[in-house]
């Protein structure tokens, strides 16, 4: 019954047929009895066997509370804020359709929740599952690019620390969805076009006495899978691209002084990343030194020239 479900998972997919169904199998083998979650799937036009990988899933496991549905608007965003549609739990929480939660991961939200009733969002780690092996010029400044985040052992009231719960790792109780509002349209993944910002910006919207109730736990942990699709220099050029047109995006009717401030703030960070990578270069470290410095290099063009 609808008032049991304490928790909703909430997967939106797009073409991702070689993950889909393996996120899911994370989602049987939890702890939390069946009858207090559900799981939601939000197809968004995938073209590919998604759809039947899904299907298939359902058809193998009828004990499951199960909704799936098609969103026809093109966007993660669009896709988050249907699957707050048609969802039914206290708790909503967002996962990959590329993720795989472990065991014991929605009876965590639920007992967070529980032990802290005042909290209107948390998170926790995600880390990396490098289907193909790890790259060799992979450092920490590419995390956003493969979802890892991860913020050390320590809980802390995440949004003082200038950090947001993100990605295939983030839970809301509902009625932080009516006291603040839906994902933005107009930012986040749209079909093949990689923009972002949508978090950043849903959290941005949270009042300043409110701060101290959205929460970092570093025991919450979901597994992100990133294979060569992700790793290469044309998926990160396009990734780069992206981000900047998210931030310029967030921004486009914000005041000049803020507007200029993001500018400059992403331009240093530009900047920076290409000056690591030459640092890498002095020290031998060639590949680490040459992807870096372009992906500062592509965050710089997106910015100004995208």
């Amino acid at each position: 019954m609808a008032e049991d479900i304490l928790i909703s998972a909430v997967i939106c997919t797009y073409n991702r047929e070689k993950y889909i169904r393996q996120a899911l199998e994370s989602l049987v083998t939890q702890i939390l009895p069946i009858e207090n979650f559900e799981v939601v799937v939000i197809n968004n036009n995938s073209t590919d066997r998604s759809e039947e990988e899904i299907l298939n899933f359902r058809k193998d496991h009828p004990e499951l509370n199960f909704t799936y549905v098609t969103e026809t608007n093109q966007g993660l965003s669009f896709s988050r804020n249907r699957g707050v549609h048609e969802s039914k739990g206290k708790l909503i929480t967002f996962l990959d359709d590329d993720a795989v939660a472990t065991p014991e991961f929605l009876k965590k939200c639920v007992d967070y929740s529980n032990q802290s009733p005042k909290l209107i969002a948390f998170g926790g780690k995600i880390i990396p599952r490098f289907v193909d092996g790890k790259p060799k010029w992979y450092t920490k400044y590419y995390w956003g690019v493969t979802g890892q985040f991860d913020l050390g052992e320590e809980e802390f009231k995440i949004l003082y620390r200038g950090k947001f719960p993100c990605g295939s790792n983030m839970t809301f109780v509902r009625d932080f969805f009516d006291k603040y509002g839906l994902f933005n349209t107009n930012l986040g993944r749209m079909g093949a076009i990689l923009l972002a910002g949508e978090e950043k910006e849903l959290f941005s919207r949270v009042k300043s006495d409110e701060k101290d109730l959205v929460m970092y736990f570093p025991d919450l942990l979901v597994e992100h899978c990133v294979d060569n699709t992700k790793l290469n220099p044309v998926y990160l050029k396009k990734f780069c691209f992206g981000f900047a047109k998210g931030e310029k995006l967030e921004v486009e009717n914000a005041p000049f002084g803020k507007k200029i401030s993001r500018y400059l703030e992403f331009t240093i960070k530009a900047y920076g990343a290409m000056f690591i990578g030459q640092l890498y270069f002095l020290t031998g470290q060639f590949s680490k030194g040459w992807m870096l410095f372009r992906f500062g290099w592509w965050i710089l063009i997106g910015l100004w020239f995208k």
